[in-house]
């Protein structure tokens, strides 16, 4: 298996995020601008569940490396609360593969919000937004039924905004 250059890669992205730093925007017509702002916006939600998958590798690690406090380290590293950190523990284990004691691969809890998410479809807050609907739910709705809920609602966060 072909191992990915993590430095290179980061140098890549870190080139190419400096290079739209350096961009005039204001020599693109106002729907370039807008085009521009919609790709931007997807690279930097894809980033976002990127950063989602490192935190469930970390999670996974957690008790092999860092003695079960992955959230602390994570939110020393990265300077931000420590809820903040578990808030991304937490999401992480509803987005991400996960597999079975055995080894055997599973989808996501949240397949189709997951797949959103990872195309860059979706921020934060439409995650919640997903979230919160699930959590509210009776606990008698049959799992088809809150499986089919999840990708209707997945669906839709592509198409809307949070608040809509």
């Amino acid at each position: 298996m072909h191992s990915i250059p993590v430095a290179e890669v980061f140098a890549s992205l870190d080139a190419a995020v400096q290079a739209l730093g350096a961009l005039d925007w204001g020599g693109l017509a106002a729907g370039q601008q807008l085009e521009a702002l919609e790709q931007l916006e997807t690279v930097r939600r894809k980033a976002a569940a990127a950063s989602c998958d490192l935190a469930a590798a970390i999670e996974r690690d957690d008790e092999k490396v860092l003695g079960g406090v992955a959230h602390r380290v994570i939110a020393d590293v990265l300077r931000t609360t420590v809820a903040e950190a578990r808030r991304r523990t937490r999401d992480a284990a509803q987005l991400a593969s996960r597999t079975t004691l055995d080894g055997q691969a599973l989808p996501p809890l949240l397949p189709a919000t997951a797949k959103a998410w990872h195309a860059g479809l979706l921020d934060l807050d439409h995650l919640r937004a997903i979230q919160k609907f699930l959590r509210d739910l009776p606990d008698d709705i049959h799992p088809d039924r809150v499986e089919k809920a999840e990708a209707f609602l997945a669906e839709k966060a592509t198409e809307l905004r949070p608040d809509q």
